[in-house]
């Protein structure tokens, strides 16, 4: 876990990233979060991307729901016994120092995310907002969920986990 704090090495600055018109920020949603930071069979695969991130500088952005479905995760995950209530409450802990700056809803990003959970036939729209921010940002969304991934079928929707 010491070497998780390390990462917390991220910088303000933008520049290009692998898109012409994206900047050097990304946008990562609740799956990567709770894959980087409970232990499983593939978490080898987020802590080495989230590393690659924080030495070139990037910064990350989530919406703020991002706080609420970690916290969910999390307690969901203490409460069925796969993590223990103080391992759930240190990761959580932990999450809230990565220095992902969540940025609060706005009526141009509630648009966009209506739009977005209409065109993907979603019943919430949770996901959209990531979706949304990632696009009003211009920058990559990365994802643990292959289902947001496929479904979402853009270019700047980067899945993070295990080929199948």
């Amino acid at each position: 876990m010491a070497n998780r704090l390390t990462w917390m090495r991220f910088g303000k600055k933008c520049g290009q990233s692998g898109r012409p018109d994206m900047i050097s920020c990304l946008t990562i949603d609740a799956s990567f979060v709770v894959k980087l930071i409970v232990p499983g069979p593939n978490q080898a695969i987020y802590e080495q991307l989230f590393a690659d991130w924080a030495d070139a500088g990037h910064q990350l952005y989530a919406p703020t729901l991002w706080a609420y479905e970690v916290t969910s995760a999390l307690s969901k995950m203490a409460r069925s016994g796969k993590l223990s209530q103080t391992f759930a409450q240190r990761s959580l802990t932990l999450a809230y120092k990565l220095d992902i700056q969540l940025m609060p809803p706005t009526p141009t990003l509630a648009e966009s995310a209506f739009a977005w959970t209409i065109q993907l036939k979603r019943a919430a729209s949770y996901d959209s907002f990531y979706l949304a921010l990632a696009e009003s940002l211009k920058c990559d969304l990365w994802t643990a969920d292959r289902r947001l991934f496929n479904a979402a079928s853009q270019p700047w929707v980067k899945f993070a986990g295990p080929d199948e």
